[in-house]
């Protein structure tokens, strides 16, 4: 529904300083903790109501983000468009990039042998780390847009600086959707889906009580 004012607050949603509307999915998450039945929010006066609720997530703030670490990944992230029977709206592009210390040129440089040795052993842990923290980044995005997968995800390993300064980049970026007809996944990866949702808007209202 296209709005003129907030309404909530009335605020104006037109003009230079006007305020914007929230998301959808933070409007219910508002009305939800609050108990409130309000049609929608604007950037100005969501603000006291995720404070409020923000405060009282506080204490949790740890055990929030371990279990989030826990569940994550069952936010879809695949290399290939979306499958065919899903059904799904586009949010945007999300992308990541993580930088570490590797040696890499020296790696390579190993003989067959020294390939499957264990300095190489290290280098691949390296990497494979750096690719499941840009992975868990792309999940964080599209969650925090509204969006439950990553699809046509685009990864690149690129070497940086000469000598003993080696660092590897790894930069990986994906479409990010919302499937509107979770039919196909199955009960445990829906009920996830929406912990992790739930889990990351109230990461978010903790964060917002530092820019009150």
């Amino acid at each position: 529904m296209d709005y003129e004012n907030c309404p909530t607050c009335n605020k104006s949603l037109k003009g230079i300083f006007s305020s914007e509307l929230v998301t959808p999915t933070k409007t219910d998450f508002i009305n939800k903790h609050l108990n409130l039945q309000n049609r929608a929010y604007c950037s100005s006066c969501s603000k006291k109501f995720i404070d409020k609720i923000a405060k009282s997530f506080l204490l949790q703030k740890k055990e929030i983000e371990t279990r989030l670490e826990q569940i994550i990944h069952y936010v879809p992230v695949i290399s290939s468009p979306a499958p065919i029977k899903w059904e799904y709206e586009i949010i945007g592009m999300v992308s990541a990039q993580t930088t570490s210390g590797t040696g890499f040129s020296a790696e390579l440089s190993q003989s067959f042998n020294d390939f499957f040795g264990k300095t190489s052993k290290t280098t691949n842990r390296k990497i494979e780390r750096a690719t499941t923290l840009c992975k868990a980044n792309l999940r964080v995005q599209c969650v925090q847009n509204g969006g439950n997968a990553v699809i046509s995800t685009d990864i690149d390993f690129n070497e940086i600086g000469a000598g003993n300064t080696n660092m590897l980049m790894v930069c990986m970026a994906g479409t990010a959707i919302k499937v509107t007809d979770m039919s196909n996944f199955n009960p445990k990866s829906r009920e996830f889906l929406a912990e992790i949702v739930e889990l990351t808007e109230r990461l978010e209202a903790i964060a917002d009580i530092g820019h009150s």
